[in-house]
């Protein structure tokens, strides 16, 4: 009747067990299955015959762990339930079985452990109906969209964290913008600052008398010199604002690079001898003759913005001199440099000396003269005549140079540098 169920009778039959047999299906009385547990632990499933007023007992000794291996666990197993909840069998409130989704245990419990929430209650039938069943939740299983749902947490934890980190990159950069632009102001103060009270105090000494006529000259001199100082810092400022505001409104024309470095040679070198350097210019034959496509304002500009950058970090070198120069590169390119004997740029700084504003020195520890907006011009008038501008170390100092592209247009005669 059971599988695995060890039967034994419990009252030996008569002699004539066939025909008794045979007489309790024609006819007599049949008491129903009875239930119960030995203190063995062993289960006793039997029911008592009458016939002719004769009783006679049925039924099976069964093992616990094999019965309900056979008649609960494998079953339960089999269901979906078994993902969700564990079960837990007792016989009249006596825990006899846990049944675990992911592991069975199929010891016999001394004493019930119901854990979680009851999902559902229930008896077996009779004549087991002292048996009872115990769902209880163990993991609730996800419902059909629930991967839909896990995916749109994903997307959107990665969009928050992303928004988070852009934000954050966002405030970095305003931060340090906002700190070069502090920078730039305390620079350009300092340096309208200084040529102004220098200029005025030449000027009361010369109002008042008491410079002595042989140092006149000496002092004119000093006045002119603070004024080209100022007039190239607020041409610099003046050229940034409309470029930030609007734009350059630039005109190439068709020159030789013989005639740019003629054109612009005059105002270096005033400007170098003033600062006590010595120029050198040098352009190729090759180059020389070269046509260029470029705005002559702009090309001075840039060659005077490279100039006073080699003068500034130039000023403790031995050497105190400033190379101008301009040689072809290959058959499409033409380069203008500007080399000093300074201690050269560090190799961490090259592309970050041409960002606006950008100082490798806070403004109140710093050593040497400057806006931080004098190589930002440099590369953006560079651009804007379809040029570009980098920087090399030398042995010594550094070398920033001017990529032109030559055309083939003529260009109108005009003077050769010295």
């Amino acid at each position: 009747m059971f599988r695995g169920a060890q039967a034994q009778p419990l009252q030996k039959a008569p002699p004539l067990a066939t025909t008794t047999a045979r007489a309790i299906t024609d006819a007599g009385n049949t008491d129903p299955f009875e239930f119960d547990r030995l203190d063995t632990g062993h289960f006793v499933l039997s029911r008592t015959i009458w016939r002719d007023g004769r009783r006679a007992v049925q039924g099976a000794l069964i093992e616990p762990e094999r019965f309900m291996a056979v008649l609960v666990e494998r079953d339960f197993r089999r269901t979906a339930v078994s993902r969700m909840s564990e079960l837990e069998v007792a016989y009249r409130g006596a825990a006899l079985l846990q049944v675990r989704g992911a592991q069975r245990d199929r010891g016999l419990a001394d004493t019930a452990r119901w854990r979680g929430d009851v999902l559902y209650r229930t008896r077996l039938s009779p004549p087991l109906s002292d048996i009872e069943l115990a769902f209880t939740i163990d993991e609730l299983p996800a419902g059909p969209g629930a991967a839909l749902v896990g995916w749109l947490g994903a997307i959107l934890a990665a969009v928050l964290t992303g928004g988070c980190w852009l934000l954050y990159r966002l405030g970095l950069r305003q931060m340090a913008a906002s700190q070069q632009q502090q920078n730039f102001v305390a620079a350009v103060s300092h340096e309208l600052k200084t040529p102004l009270t220098s200029i005025r105090m030449y000027g009361e000494m010369l109002r008042e008398g008491w410079v002595p006529d042989e140092r006149r000259a000496s002092c004119y001199d000093f006045i002119c010199t603070e004024s080209e100082r100022l007039s190239r810092l607020i041409t610099n400022v003046l050229q940034l604002a409309r470029v930030s505001r609007s734009g350059l409104a630039i005109e190439l024309r068709p020159m030789t690079a013989a005639q740019l470095l003629a054109s612009v040679q005059p105002r270096l070198a005033a400007q170098i001898e003033q600062a006590g350097f010595v120029l050198d210019v040098i352009c190729d034959e090759a180059a020389a003759n070269t046509i260029l496509r470029v705005d002559e304002d702009c090309f001075a500009q840039i060659a005077i913005n490279l100039v006073d950058n080699a003068v500034k970090f130039g000023a403790g070198a031995t050497a105190k001199r400033i190379v101008f120069a301009c040689y072809r590169h290959g058959q499409q390119a033409v380069v203008v440099s500007v080399r000093d004997f300074g201690p050269g740029v560090p190799k961490d700084r090259m592309k970050k000396i041409f960002r606006l504003f950008y100082r490798g020195e806070n403004e109140r520890v710093r050593e040497t003269v400057g806006t931080g907006i004098g190589l930002a011009l440099v590369q953006q008038l560079a651009a804007a005549m379809q040029a570009h501008v980098d920087v090399i170390n030398r042995e010594p100092g550094a070398e920033f140079r001017v990529w032109f592209n030559r055309c083939e247009a003529p260009a109108p005669a005009g003077p050769l540098p010295h």
